[in-house]
């Protein structure tokens, strides 16, 4: 039988974080709603003359074990599970003297923000599990057909919904709740198990689980997703520890101009993660890169900002359009005039109304800078700029990397792996220079973040051309060659370096690379035919580096 219209009678309050509770009590008496309640909410409803029936009396225990058993009893579970339409459920309700409670009210022990804090100790971590809370709520949403639960510290909704109908719940209503609460003690004890699988790991090495319970909170809805059809959120990992100083895009403000989109989020990220790469393994340079599409499509050092934007912008000016700009140091006001009038004037040497930029990533934008980026017409207005904070320190070792598939989740460590220099040789007759050395080092990160088959063409300290995501390794070498032809860097191809983020199957996509003019080639190194392509190299007294690693980026 089905029973929408609840009224509620009976209710248990039991909450950790006591803002409002007591505006709820007092809207519960005027229902004529028996209230029962634990410890420190019963307190202080009393402090605030609202009666209440503590659950001792209820239960005829008295809390114990320091108040780590205080509800776990039949006469409080007894009312909250019975099945209404069962008459032998009633009679042993009726038998033990138990009536029903039409209401929960719990929020659970702050685990989350406990363990969030440096100092947090193992034993105290532990009594900062909450095992009661979790046990009412599960079971009155198990019983939602007949029991109202509410496990979030805000009542405003569920008041509106009790006010709609008089003190009584639907069951739509109490369905959604029930779901929530499900979801909610969910993450408690995903958090739960990874932090205890942390502790674990120091001990064995359990870095993949046999279980994986992963604990997301939603940020915020999207626009769309991908495309204009699909919906989408920002949902954020929640991490059971000490913050880390790691930038990323759910820490940070994005002010000014339109919502970000998924997109913008996806596109935003690569672009964070190339340069926190660069920024961490060559923390003295300048560094600019440039996002789209999730690939990479300008990249440059230089000692000045501007300078390293200019260069990195004209790698492939048509790429850019639409795209991310993320510079790894501080925006002021002269840097943000530099970049907003040059888009502007490439814009319209395009012929395009305005260049388009769609988000801008640094570790701080001064106030000035701020203002004339708004300001800047005619576009400035629209453009999101996210002050990320500093670029350059470590990454969390321990952090996973899903990747969704139908009907599952592919999940690996994340490619922490840079510069591994020490693993590095250089197998040809001759050995690279200073300048190819250090071309070689930033066209390798540059492929690491670039979708595989990746070949990526570098000279003096900027990328030349991105072959991306090429279902063969030698149409993504001839496509990086076309595409420096095609933006004017045909001669600066000679005295190149190319990094490849896998091997070299045949001797074909080296000798593409040869021919147009790059004299250094760095790649993991593995294939059958190494040999072939290291003679090649040789032949025409260019550079082979071999790096051991590889970077496929799917």
């Amino acid at each position: 039988m089905t029973h929408d219209l609840i009224p509620v009678r009976r209710a248990v309050l039991s909450v950790h974080n006591k803002q409002g509770i007591v505006e709820l009590a007092r809207a519960l008496l005027g229902w004529n709603v028996e209230i029962l309640s634990t410890g420190g909410t019963a307190k202080l409803l009393r402090d605030n003359q609202i009666p209440v029936t503590p659950i001792e009396k209820l239960t005829g225990f008295a809390e114990m074990l320091d108040g780590r058993v205080k509800t776990l009893h039949p006469a409080v579970h007894g009312g909250i599970l019975a099945n209404r339409d069962m008459p032998s459920h009633m009679e042993q309700l009726d038998k033990a003297g138990i009536a029903p409670i039409d209401l929960v009210v719990v929020n659970l022990y702050p685990f989350e923000q406990a363990v969030s804090k440096p100092d947090c100790t193992l034993p105290q971590a532990i009594e900062e599990i909450d095992i009661g809370g979790p046990c009412m709520i599960r079971a009155s949403a198990k019983n939602h057909q007949y029991v109202m639960v509410w496990c979030e510290p805000t009542y405003d909704a569920l008041l509106a919904h009790l006010n709609e109908n008089d003190g009584a719940s639907r069951l739509p209503f109490r369905r959604q709740s029930a779901a929530r609460v499900f979801a909610r003690t969910s993450c408690y004890d995903a958090l739960i198990a990874q932090y205890l699988s942390r502790s674990a790991a120091a001990e064995q090495d359990t870095a993949l689980p046999d279980l994986l319970p992963v604990p997301l909170r939603k940020k915020h809805d999207l626009r769309y997703g991908e495309n204009p059809h699909q919906r989408a959120a920002l949902y954020e990992q929640i991490s059971a520890g000490p913050a880390s100083n790691e930038a990323n895009l759910l820490r940070q403000e994005t002010t000014g101009g339109k919502k970000m989109s998924f997109n913008n989020y996806y596109d935003a990220n690569a672009a964070l993660e190339l340069i926190k790469d660069i920024s961490f393994h060559r923390p003295n340079q300048t560094a600019c890169v440039l996002v789209k599409h999730n690939n990479p499509c300008g990249v440059a050092t230089a000692a000045d900002p501007l300078e390293a934007y200019q260069r990195a912008y004209l790698a492939d000016p048509a790429a850019t359009m639409g795209g991310v700009l993320a510079i790894n140091r501080p925006v002021n006001r002269t840097l943000a005039e530099g970049v907003m009038n040059s888009l502007n004037r490439w814009g319209r040497e395009a012929g395009a109304h305005a260049f388009l930029l769609e988000v801008w990533l640094a570790p701080s934008f001064e106030a000035d800078a701020l203002d004339y980026i708004r300001q800047a017409k005619p576009w400035g207005a629209t453009l999101r700029c996210i002050a990320a904070g500093p670029m350059n320190y470590p990454r969390l070792a321990d952090e996973r990397d899903f990747r969704p598939i139908t009907g599952g989740m592919l999940v690996q460590q994340r490619d922490l792996t840079g510069l591994d220099e020490d693993e590095w040789i250089t197998v040809t007759h001759r050995a690279p220079d200073a300048q190819e050395l250090s071309d070689g080092q930033l066209a390798w990160l540059v492929a690491k973040h670039t979708r595989s088959n990746a070949i990526v063409i570098v000279r003096d300290s900027q990328v030349l051309a991105v072959g991306a995501g090429q279902a063969s390794r030698v149409a993504a070498c001839k496509l990086a060659v076309h595409l420096a032809k095609e933006n004017g860097h045909g001669p600066h191809l000679v005295g190149a370096v190319a990094a490849s983020d896998g091997y070299f199957p045949f001797k074909d996509g080296p000798a593409a690379l040869l021919a147009a003019g790059v004299t250094t080639i760095i790649q993991p190194g593995g294939s059958k035919r190494d040999e072939e392509t290291i003679r090649t190299c040789d032949e025409a007294d260019a550079v082979m580096i071999l790096t051991s690693s590889r970077h496929f980026k799917h």
